[in-house]
């Protein structure tokens, strides 16, 4: 049976095993090559989490390796069904698939990545270690989404954890939901959508979600521990913990801009894959399914290598793998050794008056004009479809020549000749004379083709408070980074709005007059061969 035929009939076969189990006893069902059983397993108080074990034919002969596989959110205990398979029938692991608390059949309130979350994991493994023969120098932890961002947090909090492998986590919960102070207009509700029906919030936590979602209260997102990956890197560095990181360059529910740009702060054995797409479609297939996936496969290797001593090569592999942004399912590869080597140096890049509209005019021109503030077909993503059309590579194009130059400043270079590559985060400094107190500004860069047709390369909201209407101000913030193939004659083409209503809540009044001047940047890491 081919490879791929087998791995989809294996996935649907521990699926219906699963379900089958999911509120019996404890009894082991036989599987092709091992084992499943699920249970319930006492977290770090007591409370009782929903898991699913899945283990190889033989644990009662001899140590194994543990792999704790955390849940995304609103998921079951079943949801890294087909990596723990894999892990179990190939690499020898047992794999205990829980629910968090406070999700599905799992007891107590939804901790939101806090210490309860990371308490439960080392309960998980002490129960691990002392019911299922299991070696305790050979731990890991894997998981995606939610569950990546469970997987590092328990991985920090217990140095018994050698590996980690963690696809689409999230960095900072406040910047995820509402990046710089900007409330996103699809993401705390698809949250609470996904949660709403199966998990248990505390009384603080449906609070802050009421101001989020029905206030557009950036604030509510600022939880205690929401700075994850700030928080647990220095965890890992000491803990010498081998930390595999994935992500996905378009991810409009948690950016992939943190892991990005924090990855080399990683000390340990560390290793990085960024593909195209939107949330966790990069390493999904593998991780729920066991499809053979990039991603997931070196993630099984990763810990198979750290966890088992296995001599995979994946030690001498490079450190940096990137797809970039526009390269389909089908791009290539490339490889540096640190994100830092993979960055072009940046260009400086002065804005003309927009009526003009250059990027790249004389740095002594000044200017002043006002924009009135209303919605364009500027549209920076559209939550959940943007990112997959362009994993697809099938982005319907923008035509950049309709954008109503009386709402949005539009901008333009000349053609690269050569084409480019744009790498790293691309930062804006305009001066801007706000209407009102509160500002909201959504930048986008494009890659314009010849015929004006635009393709989104990367894009970030800012949205201040507290200004003096009428007043010079200077607005500065970066765009999400991205690394990104410009095409030979193709340019680079800067749109600033200050409405995006589909991905977006705005701060500025619609309807006012938002005044753009001199002296405005923008400064692109771009490399032209």
């Amino acid at each position: 049976m081919p490879t791929r035929l087998f791995g989809a009939v294996a996935a649907a076969v521990l699926i219906t095993a699963a379900s089958a189990l999911s509120a019996a006893p404890a009894t082991a069902a036989p599987i092709p090559g091992g084992q499943i059983t699920t249970l319930f397993i006492p977290g770090a108080d007591g409370v009782r989490l929903n898991a699913i074990i899945t283990a190889p034919p033989d644990i009662g002969t001899h140590k194994v390796p543990l792999v704790l596989q955390p849940s995304g959110w609103g998921m079951p205990a079943m949801g890294s069904i087909g990596s723990a398979y894999k892990l179990s029938s190939g690499a020898d692991f047992v794999s205990i698939e829980y629910t968090a608390r406070g999700m599905y059949l799992s007891e107590g309130e939804v901790d939101m990545l806090g210490r309860k979350d990371a308490e439960d994991a080392s309960a998980l493994i002490d129960w691990a270690i002392a019911n299922l023969n299991v070696d305790p120098e050979r731990i890991a932890v894997a998981g995606g989404s939610y569950g990546a961002g469970m997987a590092l947090i328990a991985a920090a909090h217990d140095p018994r954890v050698r590996a980690v492998v963690s696809d689409s986590p999230p960095g900072d919960v406040a910047e995820a939901l509402a990046p710089n102070g900007t409330p996103k207009t699809g993401g705390p509700i698809a949250l609470a959508a996904a949660g709403a029906a199966t998990n248990r919030f505390s009384a603080e936590l449906v609070e802050r979600g009421l101001r989020a979602i029905m206030g557009n209260d950036a604030t509510a997102f600022a939880l205690p521990h929401g700075k994850l990956l700030a928080d647990a890197i220095p965890k890992l560095n000491a803990n010498g913990t081998a930390v595999f990181l994935a992500h996905d360059w378009q991810d409009s529910l948690l950016p992939s801009g943190p892991v990005y740009t924090m990855f080399d702060q990683l000390t340990g054995p560390r290793m990085l894959y960024m593909r195209p797409g939107d949330h966790s479609t990069g390493g999904g297939g593998g991780q729920v399914a066991g499809l053979p996936n990039p991603i997931w496969d070196a993630g099984i290797r990763w810990l198979d290598h750290f966890v088992n001593g296995a001599d995979n090569g994946i030690d001498r592999e490079p450190v940096v793998n990137i797809v970039a942004a526009n390269g389909g399912l089908t791009g290539p590869h490339v490889h540096y050794p640190s994100v830092a080597a993979a960055l072009a140096e940046p260009t400086s890049f002065a804005l003309s008056t927009p009526a003009a509209g250059v990027l790249g005019a004389n740095p002594a021109e000044s200017w002043v004009q006002p924009l009135v503030s209303g919605p364009t077909i500027a549209v920076s993503a559209v939550p959940y479809v943007s990112g997959v059309l362009a994993q697809l590579g099938v982005t319907p194009p923008t035509p950049l020549g309709a954008v109503d130059r009386n709402l949005a400043g539009v901008w333009r270079t000349a053609p690269f000749a050569t084409g480019g590559l744009v790498s790293g985060a691309p930062k804006l400094n305009l001066t801007v004379l706000p209407p009102s107190s509160d500002l909201t500004l959504i930048g986008i860069l494009w890659d314009e083709a010849p015929d004006g047709a635009g393709t989104p390369i990367t894009y970030w909201p800012l949205t201040r408070h507290g200004l003096i209407p009428g007043a010079s101000t200077s607005m500065e913030w970066q765009l999400a980074p991205t690394y990104w193939n410009l095409a030979p004659g193709h340019r680079l083409t800067l749109t600033v709005t200050s409405q995006d209503p589909v991905p977006f809540t705005s701060a500025t009044p619609m309807g006012s007059i938002v005044t753009f001047a001199a002296p405005s940047t923008v400064d692109i890491p771009v490399h032209a061969p």
